[in-house]
């Protein structure tokens, strides 16, 4: 019985897919990770309720070992960087850019992140940059090698259908020195879920949450992402903010969805300028994203689904002490499925005014974004492209100032043998524009994902 309504789930939520050979299949698109994770919640829930109890142990011990579920996955890779592996250069002697001299005490240009080698977002070297102590996490220095960009594992607990708990670790296995270890873990998420009403389409969470900003931050895991290295604008988009959130799915297939947070910092990334998990001022952010699916009107869609967005956030900039200067981000998005390929696009803006006593950086993040382009060949294989520009320029007083515009064309292939053995390749051109000098930082990655 159980397994006759698995079937039926998963035929209910899926797309039928026929092959050249005439076989029927089912398909859940791979850009669509939050239908997938819905899909396995139900799944389990089914398999508890069907499950039969372990022979002489007591019921609550075989009602919680039902109700919690394990799941992770391994990154494994190899990549190849140019130069000395990191993205930028430093201006000496202002000799590039004059109109800096004595604002400044460094000048540098490039993109610190352009030299991503995993789905972390990691680069190949964060350089030699003066007045700065950073916690180089690969630091290559331009060399080839292997890498495990993390090991990660997922605790799921659901001891009631509408009570979700959530906690998510990565562990990064790095370079030591001097005696000291260099294997690190991060905690990812530790959530709460609560969906209070009988169809579930309401979540109110608490505690250390996905981001409300855009769309990539539901692909920001290596099983999820199509490819491998994250976008030039994920840094502002894909943090684990903390806080309070609620999500609301409306009408007929989620044709709107509305939702909103407020949370002790920005949506960054930890490993960039702008990051605060525990606020230093009493001010919160307030970040909301509104979002339509036209195709979810329709019982059939011929022309794929479709869903359009636009998100914002708005908060006293990060490290500062005071709720006096905003930090903020708007942009809009796209995600496209038609058959076998999937389209994803954004677009973003933003700004802080930045106040060197606090160490808090000044942003003036100028029109950027990326469209990306999928295509699911067969079941087996898969191919990418990319393209992305980032115009920023971001300062701490008159300390520092890196000046970006950037653009990226990146390519890549993958082979799913199976739902928990993947192989991927790709290839990221990095280039400058606007009169910024070209910066040698091109680099081949690779990642061999394993998922349990």
């Amino acid at each position: 019985m159980s397994l006759f309504l698995v079937s039926l789930l998963v035929l209910s939520q899926a797309k039928e897919v026929e092959t050249e050979d005439g076989d029927i299949l089912y398909e859940v698109p791979l850009s669509d990770p939050e239908r997938i994770s819905a899909l396995e919640e139900k799944l389990s829930r089914i398999e508890s309720k069907q499950a039969p109890a372990a022979e002489g142990a007591p019921s609550f011990f075989q009602t919680v070992s039902n109700a919690v579920t394990l799941s992770g996955y391994v990154d494994f890779g190899f990549f190849v960087p140019t130069g000395n592996g990191a993205g930028y250069l430093q201006d000496f002697g202002n000799k590039i850019f004059p109109k800096y001299a004595g604002q400044y005490g460094w000048v540098f240009y490039g993109d610190i992140l352009a030299t991503a080698v995993n789905s972390r977002g990691d680069v190949a070297d964060l350089g030699e940059a003066p007045g700065v102590d950073r916690y180089d996490s690969v630091n290559s220095r331009g060399a080839l090698g292997f890498i495990l960009n993390v090991a990660n594992l997922n605790v799921r607990a659901a001891f009631r259908e509408d009570l979700l708990f959530t906690v998510g670790l990565n562990f990064t296995p790095r370079t030591g020195n001097d005696f000291n270890l260099g294997d690190t873990f991060d905690l990812d998420l530790a959530q709460v879920e609560w969906m209070p009403t009988a169809d579930q389409r309401l979540s109110l969470f608490a505690g250390k949450m996905e981001s409300l900003m855009g769309v990539e931050y539901r692909t920001r895991h290596s099983p999820m992402r199509f490819g491998i290295t994250p976008s030039l604008i994920a840094r502002y988009t894909t943090g684990t903010p903390l806080g309070v959130k609620a999500r609301a799915k409306l009408f007929k297939g989620d044709f709107l969805t509305v939702a909103a947070a407020f949370t002790n910092g920005s949506s960054t990334t930890e490993q960039f300028h702008f990051y605060d998990e525990i606020d230093s001022n009493s001010g919160k952010t307030f970040s909301g994203r509104l979002s339509l699916k036209p195709t979810g009107l329709f019982d059939s869609a011929p022309l794929g689904d479709l869903e359009l967005g636009v998100s914002g956030e708005w908060g006293p900039q990060d490290h500062a002490r005071d709720t006096k200067d905003p930090l903020w981000f708007v942009g809009v998005d796209l995600l496209w499925d038609i058959g076998p390929v999937g389209v994803e696009a954004q677009y973003l803006k933003g700004g802080a005014a930045g106040r060197e006593v606090d160490h808090a950086y000044g942003l003036r993040l100028n029109d950027s974004g990326y469209l990306a382009i999928f295509w699911r060949i067969t079941s087996l294989l898969g191919v990418l492209v990319r393209g992305e520009f980032r115009d920023a320029f971001v300062w701490l007083g008159d300390e520092r100032a890196y000046l970006t515009r950037s653009w990226r064309a990146t390519v890549g292939a993958r082979v799913s043998f199976n739902e928990h053995v993947t192989l991927k390749a790709e290839y990221l051109f990095n280039g400058e524009y606007g009169g910024v000098p070209n910066v040698p930082n091109d680099v081949f990655t690779s990642s061999l994902v394993l998922a349990y």
